[in-house]
């Protein structure tokens, strides 16, 4: 096979295999559409009587400040590979610091699996395959909250 037939088959290769990207939905589709804005924590926390406030859109990470009566919490979105955790360490001081990774609560943030199927999903994701994204919140709780303020499976289904 000559040198202009293998670069022209690898061309049209090329040429198709973005096509089927574009045309598919592959290329240019968002990968926060699964959680827009964060409605499903807005949405848990008005369910369950909280007044709540966004902190500015350009802190990492965004808060949602949530009171009720003498009760106050905070809920982020965390990044799945950990590197929040020494920040939120500190945050939390006092208070009781948990994380809603993968449909569970832990007391500390699990690593590995999710950054695992996190690192997965997003290559699924570039090869144009639509995946769940992994989600990771950390929720702080308050001294003067019962425990849990919000039931332990809607906080669970926060990830």
């Amino acid at each position: 096979m000559n040198r202009f037939t293998l670069s022209f088959a690898f061309g049209l290769l090329l040429a198709l295999s973005v096509s089927l990207k574009v045309l598919g939905g592959g290329i240019g589709q968002s990968v926060t559409a699964d959680h827009p804005a964060n409605e499903d924590i807005a949405a848990l926390l008005r369910a369950n009587g909280f007044a709540f406030t966004l902190s500015e859109p350009n802190t990492d990470p965004q808060w949602f400040y949530a009171t009720k009566e003498t009760c106050q919490l905070k809920i982020a979105d965390v990044s799945v590979q950990g590197w929040h955790r020494s920040m939120l360490d500190r945050q939390a001081k006092d208070r009781v610091l948990l994380y809603s990774v993968e449909g569970k609560l832990y007391e500390h943030q699990p690593i590995l699996m999710p950054m695992v199927h996190h690192y997965i999903g997003r290559a699924l994701r570039y090869a144009g395959i639509k995946t769940r994204l992994v989600v990771a919140r950390a929720i702080i709780i308050g001294p003067r909250c019962s425990l849990p303020p919000i039931a332990t499976a809607d906080l669970e289904r926060l990830s």
